[in-house]
């Protein structure tokens, strides 16, 4: 599924045609992510991209993470259960994981997948703040903020019409024709005219609410209004979906802008839909070519060193 972002003034026009509510504005963004923006969540999670061997045993998950921060720098902010907010991870919550030679968010996930909380709730994601920090906790937590995004689908819209009436061709009143010598007569062609049988397909609305049942069915299910969840909304107007929920959703839908595509990867079943970020690729240079070995009646030269002349007498 490729859906192509749209930024800019649309963002704006389309939030003021569906009339948003207060109550949802105060948590939703739909001003279009500046580059500063862009770059400080790169830098960020960027960080993340640091390779790691762990092996937590029985370890409190403050500890995980601290760990896990002090190792890469990366600007994490953990949202803890504690008097203010009950929605939230617990420090104690005992953790038992293993990675060798993975990403730092590769270990994140790995732990907030054991240690997320109630998966019935949702469990527990990550996803990148306006001001480029990495933002850990509840799904419930995460769901408070949330962001406009404009996708341009028509390319998936498009459906090649299906003409079943054409003209026909007969060859034998062509070569009549050429061979009378002359112009005019008859055409060659025969049948056809109007196209009133052709196969248009489905409707674009109904085309367009495919797209959305796929998005709904695979990316965080749970979290859709479509499917009686509360934090992200989906809606088709003029080509495009205006998506509204949050940072972790989002980049399940189409990465991240700022992220390369070839460290991007998306596996995708009948079930789910997950967009895993990679590293850049090693750069060194790997040596494969063969060097012959010495004849063995003639010592290898030394590195560094010349052959001795002889003297002359």
């Amino acid at each position: 599924m490729n859906l192509k972002q749209v930024t800019g003034a649309a963002v704006l026009v389309c939030a003021a045609t569906f009339g948003f509510s207060p109550a949802m504005a105060q948590n939703t963004s739909v001003a279009p992510q500046s580059p500063q923006t862009l770059a400080a969540q790169r830098q960020a999670l960027g960080t993340m991209m640091k390779v790691m061997t762990v092996d937590y045993q029985q370890t409190r998950l403050e500890a995980v993470l601290k760990n896990i921060a002090d190792v890469t720098g990366a600007p994490l902010v953990v949202l803890w259960a504690d008097d203010r907010n009950q929605v939230g991870l617990d420090k104690e919550t005992l953790v038992t994981f293993g990675a060798v030679d993975q990403t730092a968010l590769t270990v994140l996930e790995g732990v907030l997948a054991q240690a997320g909380g109630d998966p019935s709730l949702g469990g527990a994601s990550w996803q990148m703040t306006e001001g480029g920090q990495i933002e850990v906790g509840p799904k419930q937590r995460l769901n408070r903020t949330r962001r406009l995004e404009i996708y341009d689908i028509s390319d998936l819209l498009l459906e090649v019409p299906d003409y079943n009436s054409v003209p026909q061709f007969d060859l034998n009143s062509a070569l009549q024709a050429s061979s009378g010598g002359g112009g005019g007569g008859s055409s060659p062609f025969s049948g056809g005219g109007t196209q009133t049988n052709q196969n248009m397909g489905k409707p674009e609305a109904e085309r367009a609410d495919e797209v959305i049942r796929i998005i709904v069915d695979l990316v965080e299910p749970d979290q859709w209004t479509n499917n009686g969840g509360s934090a992200a909304t989906v809606r088709y107007y003029k080509k495009q979906l205006l998506v509204t929920a949050p940072d972790y959703i989002q980049r399940q839908i189409n990465g991240y802008p700022f992220w390369p595509a070839e460290q991007t990867q998306v596996s995708q079943d009948a079930k789910s839909r997950k967009v895993t970020l990679l590293p850049p690729k090693s750069p060194r240079v790997v040596q494969t070519a063969k060097v012959p070995p010495a004849p063995a009646n003639q010592p290898a030269a030394t590195a560094g060193t010349k052959p001795v002349e002889p003297q002359k007498p």
